[in-house]
């Protein structure tokens, strides 16, 4: 046992403390965004379905050959795969990577488990568990923090040998129990359904999280933390999962979390994570506890581990793959809440427990209430709104809408990136032309242009990274030239064909598609005279273009004179510090402009960062250097 135990425990660690370790890698090569993240989930998902499927047939000696023919993959040095889209280049690079070694990371735990006759199994899936929850909650607090990302990939590289070597030498002397026949197919599919729904929620929860802050591990870890604590908890005792408890809570928790869904952006962040925290988690309960109450005899463990590794990868697919086709927004967070409930009731009504509903005491009969409210509920949050929605689109990089209004200032076109406006343009043909949103002439941006055209006298050279609606380029002057740097296709597709911002701006305009940082390392030096940084999806940012290694990038980009200003307005992020710690790095002085939005002129309120060229005198204020190594999330949060 005590063998057994240090190997699932070892393996079971590595297992999850790579995933964050290699989603942080791959996060500024594929654009920066929660879909980066959710694809990395969906790739982890099906090596466990192989590495399970194999479990159940592995024998001892040629696994124990596997695993030192592995060591040849290591130490782990990721490189990006350029393939005809990111979820591609995600999977493939994944796959040349690490997929050898997760594969038999993967394995371990049901192979080992159906290796031991030492007694209950269920013990070694509890340790496994445990030691994946250890793994998740270390890596933000205790690693990532604090040793260099090249360095995590290194000391994990040398446990994976550790761990080789021992799993090599127990599987060298052992060989599996006899299987005992098949359960009924009623169980095999509960063991799909659950899981699936389970793995589905999961990435939905997380890219609902996401979308509003950044695609940052802690934020990627505090979901699958809920994740792998329900099954901690309902696996340990049947006693921990109370049909009718969690049915009342799910009646509360999913109701608030389509609630603020509906709301949008509107909302305190922080009360709006701890909401969805709290539906993931209760809705996993119940999904897990479901689960746990059809699980098999130890003899039939592989089955069952592969059919959860299947279920979790079919859920993971579906959300990372299938719904960026099918929904026009983020939907299929309200309808797995819904679906949810829905298999609860199932559940109840194949147990013979609803046909007992009218003898059953009055809180049971209010928890089947509340199930079948909760399950219709996220229905009523499915609202286009009262603008007009000229188009939608949800790809890889988020949901966009364009919309009309016509109100007091005016007949308006809106581009909206999940609940933030990213572009306005007024319809009437003497006001079209007005720079709007965040870009009006009071703001930041507006001032630093027509300051340095002032001192220039000359055409400018302009780099913009983010497009939007391509509001900025109405500052062109003949003469000028402005760059644009946009990784999403639709955001380009949308400025053209609904907005006139670069068809009327008597500047050259052009588009490089593609993410900006990778363009702007591969690129020549531009030479530019004021390069913006204004690239959101949604109101989370791209925390790959505000490190310090990025901004080495705009430094090689700027004419000797050049001003490097970043948009910093953000509702749920104080990303000021942040900047400041850029502004140290490069001895630039950092510049703040606060702009207060009017109506009349269609403008928003706007905060802009202008970093010139010279040391600022030390006014104390607080400064955060991120690296690509290390970002901290928590100390600026508002």
């Amino acid at each position: 046992m005590p063998l057994f135990s240090a190997v699932i425990l070892l393996s079971s660690f590595l297992l999850f403390q790579v995933e964050p370790m290699l989603g942080k890698v791959l996060l500024p090569w594929f654009g920066g965004g929660a879909a980066v993240w959710t694809v990395c989930l969906l790739f982890f998902q099906c090596a466990l379905v192989g590495g399970y499927g194999y479990a159940a047939l592995a024998r001892g000696k040629p696994h124990a050959v596997l695993l030192a023919a592995s060591l040849l993959c290591l130490p782990l040095r990721p490189s990006p795969a350029d393939l005809s889209g990111p979820s591609l280049g995600i999977l493939f690079t994944l796959a040349r990577t690490a997929g050898a070694v997760y594969f038999l990371l993967a394995a371990t735990s049901p192979l080992l488990q159906r290796w031991y006759s030492g007694g209950d199994p269920y013990r070694l899936y509890a340790l496994s568990n445990f030691a994946s929850l250890l793994a998740l909650l270390t890596y933000p607090v205790l690693i990532e923090p604090w040793i260099p990302l090249r360095r995590q990939l290194d000391v994990w590289s040398g446990g994976y040998a550790l761990f080789a070597i021992l799993c090599a030498a127990l599987a060298w002397t052992r060989r599996p129990a006899p299987r005992p026949l098949r359960p009924p197919l009623r169980f095999r599919a509960s063991w799909f359904v659950f899981p699936a729904c389970g793995s589905a929620l999961l990435l939905a929860t997380t890219n609902q999280m996401c979308q509003e802050v950044a695609s940052l591990p802690f934020l990627w870890i505090a979901p699958l933390v809920l994740y792998l604590l329900s099954f901690i908890i309902v696996f340990d005792h049947p006693r921990w999962y109370r049909r009718r408890l969690y049915a009342l809570l799910a009646a509360v928790a999913i109701p608030i979390a389509c609630a603020l869904y509906a709301a949008g952006g509107n909302l305190p962040l922080k009360a709006v994570l701890a909401a969805d925290a709290a539906a993931l988690f209760v809705c996993l309960i119940i999904l897990h506890g479901e689960l746990a109450r059809s699980k098999p005899e130890p003899g039939l463990l592989g089955p069952f581990y592969l059919a959860i590794a299947l279920g979790g990868a079919a859920g993971g697919g579906i959300v990372a793959l299938l719904c960026p086709r099918l929904f026009r927004s983020y939907a299929e967070f309200p309808l797995l809440l819904s679906a949810t409930a829905m298999l609860a009731l199932i559940a109840w009504h194949r147990s013979g427990d609803l046909s007992r509903l009218r003898q059953m005491p009055l809180p049971s009969r209010a928890s089947v209430a509340g199930l079948v409210m909760a399950a219709l509920v996220p229905f009523t949050v499915f609202d286009a709104g009262s603008r007009p929605v000229l188009a939608a689109s949800r790809n890889f990089f988020g949901v966009l809408r364009v919309t009309e209004a016509r109100d007091a200032p005016g007949p308006r076109r809106l581009l909206t990136h999940g609940a933030t406006t990213h572009g306005t343009q007024f319809l009437d043909a003497r006001r079209r032309r007005y720079p709007t949103a965040y870009y009006g002439r009071a703001s930041g941006i507006g001032i630093a242009i027509q300051s340095i055209r002032n001192h220039l006298r000359r055409p400018l050279r302009v780099g913009v990274v983010g497009l939007g609606a391509g509001t900025l380029a109405a500052y062109g002057e003949p003469g000028d030239v402005f760059r644009f740097y946009e990784i999403d296709p639709a955001v380009i597709s949308l400025a053209h064909r609904y907005f006139t911002y670069i068809a009327d701006s008597a500047a050259r305009s052009s588009i490089e598609e593609g993410d900006a940082r990778i363009r702007l390392r591969e690129e020549a030096p531009g030479h530019f005279d004021l390069l913006a940084i204004d690239a959101f999806s949604s109101d989370s940012i791209p925390a790959h273009l505000l490190t310090a290694e990025c901004s080495e990038i705009y430094r090689r980009h700027l004419a000797p004179e050049g001003r490097l200003l970043f948009h910093i307005s953000n509702r749920s992020l104080n990303l000021e510090p942040v900047v400041r710690g850029l502004a140290e790095h490069l001895r630039y002085r950092p510049i703040r402009f606060d702009s207060a939005g009017d109506e009349a002129l269609g403008t928003l309120s706007a905060t802009w960062m202008e970093l010139t060229p010279g040391q600022a005198h030390s006014d104390h204020s607080a400064a955060i250097l991120w690296t690509d190594d290390f970002t901290s999330l928590w100390r600026v949060l508002k």
